[in-house]
């Protein structure tokens, strides 16, 4: 026997009567038999592993002789190996003992996936393709409960494309997966070799997915154009862990940026808030408010008081109706509130068996129910065990989830709700002012994520205009993707600001003024601010990440606002002198584009190179539409679980 405080380790969840599915054919023999099926943790290093063993009478046992469920166990033994072979077991172990034992590590595996009783664990070949390793029939209860608990550990994160697909998120004291922004422990990913860090190579591939499947003439153009990478690269792109950057679009680019004179931009400075003299001027008689574009005027250049805010956005959000009189605003505010709490009780009434025989719903309400308890708990308004805001914020998600099943619940929805609810209070109005909201970023959580693709599509292409300089850095940089602005778009900025600077930049976008497209200068006005520290600094995409990320909390708005607004009157005013038809940027700032100039682009549509135009070309083969889907996947998730964690 090994040192005990060595190779000690807990058993942490065990069910019994797992019937083997499927395993290598090493153990042929013990397929269709029922067994025993164990989680558990090695003590030294934190390593979890999954087991499996015969049960000794290698049949079915009786439902009523065993538990319900995973049950928690708090045993210490120690076992005679810690390696496992390429199926993941110890031949030694299947040796030893008279009942085949199939032992995976954790960390050895790729993702788990589930449905009804069976219970699938997957591991990659030496092409980096999922291949199942092991799957296992529950006879007695659902393997969802076991697939909850790895999930509340963080040990694993679902898939946001593939249903029932969790993947797994090993974490050990040496090699650390770092699954958040927020919980994203910089020092200790960063000190480390590159080549050894899982972070780093996830996040590297993330940034190359636009470029993995562009043509071939373009791809051998850009090893023509692009400058001589460093060794480090050198050895990456040797090992295949990079691909060619798209340097003829570059050289495109620049040119056209040399010959193209931008307009100056000019100074702009923010004006008063709407306050309750100025609102008051815009009621009429009857209830109603006139010169609502007036309004929203004052709004984009100054915010709202806190007095009147909560008031004003109701209108903003499509809560009132700018026509709307005294009397028609009552009636439709009752009105809204009963449809409101109808639909709040359809979900509370669904019965326990119900909720068991409903998996989307069941899904939705475990998620909320996640995301619910670490959503703003910095701030009082939701600090504290039992809070009642909390069971609020809760009951509006869920509801949601009934007004609007096809979408139901995706994580970032309780970041967008929590300062509506912080100002409103009210549960009904909180409702609708957020359906208002999500009416204006619905396409954020689509499950192809299609809009956040065309948003960052727009902004790459928004950037290269106004600021040649920076965009030049990140395309020599592999970081023109702008995937590090992921977290930005998709819940406007809501980890960037504290919660008063927040509702200050929401109800300045809400108004659509001057442009729908208006937070893309946002963004745009961030980076152009931070462009010399990129630079200087000489920043990878995984440094920009990284500062990207530190720059929560220390943003001004107002200083923001202004460079915004700035830009976009820059670019308004170059294209109103310019003679090209640049038609993706008109479209842009909101101008209407002719018929005949909708074949024209920046550039051209025959050599349009962005990221987004390459992951919807149709690839050569069958195999390489699956490889390219599968990176894009992997992006996807990726960049969620950054935005949420």
């Amino acid at each position: 026997m090994d040192n005990e405080n060595e190779n000690a380790y807990e058993e942490i969840f065990i069910q019994h009567g797992v019937t083997l599915k499927k395993a290598s054919a090493n153990y042929i023999s013990a397929l269709n038999t029922v067994g025993v099926l164990l989680f558990g943790k090695y003590k030294k290093g934190n390593v979890h592993y999954f087991e499996w063993k015969m049960s000794e009478t290698c049949e079915i046992v009786d439902t009523d002789s065993q538990d319900s469920d995973w049950s928690l166990v708090h045993t210490t033994a120690t076992p005679d190996g810690k390696s496992s072979d390429d199926s993941g077991s110890s031949e030694n172990d299947s040796q030893k003992n008279a009942k085949i034992t199939i032992r995976v590590f954790f960390r050895e595996l790729r993702g788990i996936e589930f449905h009804n009783t069976e219970l699938r664990l997957y591991n990659q070949d030496a092409n980096n393709k999922l291949v199942v390793h092991s799957v296992y029939l529950f006879n007695h209860v659902s393997p969802v409960g076991f697939v909850d608990f790895l999930e509340r550990k963080r040990l694993i994160r679902r898939s946001s494309r593939r249903k029932y697909f969790y993947h797994c998120l090993e974490e050990t004291d040496s090699d650390k997966l770092q699954k958040s922004f927020s919980e994203l422990n910089i020092e200790d990913i960063t000190s480390r070799p590159r080549a050894t860090n899982p972070y780093y190579e996830l996040v590297s591939r993330f940034a190359g997915v636009h470029q993995q499947f562009m043509p071939s003439s373009r791809r051998a153009e850009a090893v023509r154009t692009r400058p001589s990478p460093p060794k480090q690269q050198e050895e990456d792109e040797a090992a295949g862990n990079s691909e060619p950057q798209d340097g003829a679009s570059n050289s495109q680019n620049s040119n056209e940026a040399e010959c193209r004179k931008l307009a100056p931009r000019p100074d702009v400075h923010r004006a008063e808030p709407l306050d309750a003299k100025k609102w008051a001027e815009f009621r009429a008689a009857d209830g109603s408010i006139t010169e609502p574009n007036r309004v929203k005027e004052i709004i984009f250049r100054g915010g709202i008081c806190n007095d009147i805010r909560p008031e004003v956005w109701k209108y903003l959000l499509g809560l009132e109706l700018w026509e709307h009189t005294n009397a028609e605003r009552v009636e439709h505010r009752t009105r809204k509130t009963e449809e409101y709490c109808l639909m709040k009780f359809q979900w509370e009434s669904i019965t326990p068996i119900q909720e068991s025989n409903f998996t989307g719903y069941r899904e939705r309400k475990c998620q909320i129910e996640k995301d619910v308890k670490r959503t703003d708990r910095a701030y009082d308004f939701f600090a504290g065990d039992d809070n009642p805001n909390l069971a609020k914020l809760q009951a509006i998600l869920m509801t949601y989830v009934m007004y609007n099943f096809d979408l139901g619940y995706v994580q970032g929805m309780s970041d967008l709700l929590a300062p509506i609810l912080c100002l409103m209070q009210n549960e009904a109005d909180s409702f609708w002012c957020f359906v208002g909201f999500m009416q204006k970023v619905f396409s954020n959580f689509d499950i192809d994520q299609k809009g956040m693709k065309q948003q960052l599509e727009c902004l790459r292409t928004l950037l290269a205009f106004v600021n040649e300089k920076l965009y030049k850095y990140l395309t020599d940089n592999q970081s023109e993707n702008m995937y590090f602005c992921f977290r930005w778009l998709l819940v406007w900025f809501k980890r960037e600001f504290t919660n008063s600077d927040i509702m200050l930049l929401w109800e300045v976008l809400w108004t659509d003024l001057p442009c729908p497209n208006f937070h893309l200068f946002i963004c745009v006005a961030i980076l152009d601010q931070e462009m010399d520290v990129f630079i200087d600094g000489q920043f990878t995409f995984t440094e920009i990440l990284k500062h990207v990320n530190e720059l929560s909390g220390r943003l001004h708005v107002t200083a923001i606002l202004e460079q915004a607004e700035s830009i976009y009157l820059q670019v308004k005013n170059t294209l109103e002198e310019s003679k090209e038809p640049l038609v993706e940027l008109r479209k842009i700032i909101g101008e209407e584009v002719s018929p005949d100039g909708a074949g024209a682009s920046t550039g051209s549509e025959e050599e349009d190179d962005s990221c987004m135009s390459i992951v919807g070309e149709k690839s050569s083969s069958e195999e390489q539409e699956l490889a390219m889907q599968r990176k894009v996947d992997e992006a996807c998730d990726l960049s969620l679980s950054f935005a949420f964690f």
